[in-house]
């Protein structure tokens, strides 16, 4: 069975978003361990009851992780570096307050919220959207630090954990944002490539249908004429009559092989994703090549349709430049999906009303006896179009009923 690997743009995003998830969760746990230690030294300093007043910050960039962690997005991006610079700066002053002796042991304990900070990760699933905000996060961090530890009057030095975590992250996510790079333009390459092949191939059927028209018409009669000695008769002109209206009357354009085939939907799929190159969205188009067996015409044209309507979908609301078109065959289903990395919507908040998804995909889908899943957030949105076929065979989309 020929399987079609899962869409590059949403394994990279999911990549990506491993990658931040990680980030914030080390981030709140961090905290939770900062917030132990300080309270643990105060205790043994006989300054417990101030504990709760000391370690308050690093409590609060603990949650503002854990908020993070629960919502990505750009307000809660902005929420956590915001507030976590207000943090930053009061740490070191409250704590120093309560005990001068924590600047003893170095910068550690008084740079922890500046290093929560450089965690704040990608809120989308681009990694170059990671590179920005690591690079905001930690100007940010290491400016508030040193408001801090100057009000502080401390002549404890920041620390290079902010920087370490910084440059962590950043080489991490370049690395993600170049191998991204790379794979769509490999992608786009592959794809000019593939349609180049279809059309060739498409040239190569009609001039097969048109030379096998022209040898059983034209040269069958040639070759009689020459071997037909005296004048005509009769038979012999309505042969000729009806061969020439024949060749006259075809057209093999219309009448190629594929046209009702699972090619024809190949084909159609890729040119839809053609007209979107003049959209400002580029669509980048895999797996119709694997495309076998025969479709209905009726389930082409709603397949069609339906991912016409979906691509309009991103060019309209998502504020992407790309997506992705993916195509496969599995159990004898045929499954389309359209992958961007736009802005995400709430699917559960889409009226009943709404022709865009309602009628123009869901209800265009299940008079053919199909059905339509949609996953959307903040790393973008996968309208998956799944309609039933007879006598394919398999070439799936892996992960597509998961």
């Amino acid at each position: 069975m020929t399987s079609v690997a899962l869409p590059r743009s949403v394994a990279a995003r999911v990549t990506v978003a491993a990658l931040a998830t990680t980030q914030r969760v080390i981030a709140a746990t961090g905290a939770l361990v900062v917030a132990a230690i300080v309270v643990d030294g105060l205790i043994e300093s006989g300054l417990g009851e101030q504990a709760l007043l000391v370690v308050s910050p690093v409590i609060g960039i603990g949650a503002l992780a854990l908020l993070l962690l629960w919502r990505p997005s750009v307000i809660t991006a902005v929420l956590f570096v915001g507030v976590g610079a207000l943090l930053a700066i009061a740490f070191p002053i409250i704590a120093l307050a309560v005990d001068p002796q924590l600047d003893d042991s170095g910068p550690y304990l008084l740079n922890r919220i500046p290093t929560a900070l450089c965690l704040v990760g990608a809120v989308t699933g681009r990694a170059i959207n990671g590179v920005w905000w690591s690079i905001v996060a930690f100007v940010v961090a290491q400016s508030s630090l040193f408001v801090g530890l100057t009000i502080a009057g401390c002549s404890v030095q920041p620390g290079m954990g902010p920087a370490i975590v910084f440059g962590i992250s950043l080489v991490s996510y370049l690395t993600l944002a170049l191998a991204q790079r790379q794979a769509e333009r490999q992608l786009q390459s592959l794809t000019s490539a593939s349609v180049d092949v279809v059309d060739a191939d498409r040239r190569r059927v009609l001039e097969q249908r048109a030379a096998a028209v022209v040898h059983d018409t034209v040269l069958a009669d040639l070759n009689a004429l020459a071997r037909s000695p005296g004048p005509l008769t009769d038979r012999t002109r309505t042969v000729l009559a009806e061969h020439l209206a024949a060749v006259s009357a075809t057209t093999v354009a219309d009448e190629a092989p594929c046209a009702t085939g699972a090619s024809a939907l190949s084909r159609a799929l890729l040119e839809l994703a053609h007209e979107y190159q003049w959209s400002g969205v580029r669509v980048d188009v895999s797996g119709t090549d694997l495309l076998d067996g025969a479709v209905a015409a009726s389930t082409r044209h709603a397949v069609v349709g339906a991912v016409r309507a979906a691509l309009d979908n991103v060019v309209t609301h998502a504020s992407t430049d790309r997506a992705e078109l993916v195509a496969g065959i599995r159990d004898g289903v045929l499954s389309v999906l359209v992958v961007d990395d736009g802005r995400g919507f709430a699917v559960s908040d889409v009226a009943d009303d709404r022709m865009g998804i309602r009628m123009s995909i869901e209800q265009r889908i299940a008079q053919v006896g199909g059905r339509v899943r949609i996953w959307s957030g903040p790393e973008g949105t996968t309208v998956m179009v799944s309609v039933p076929i007879e006598g394919a065979t398999e070439s799936s989309v892996e992960g597509a009923d998961a």
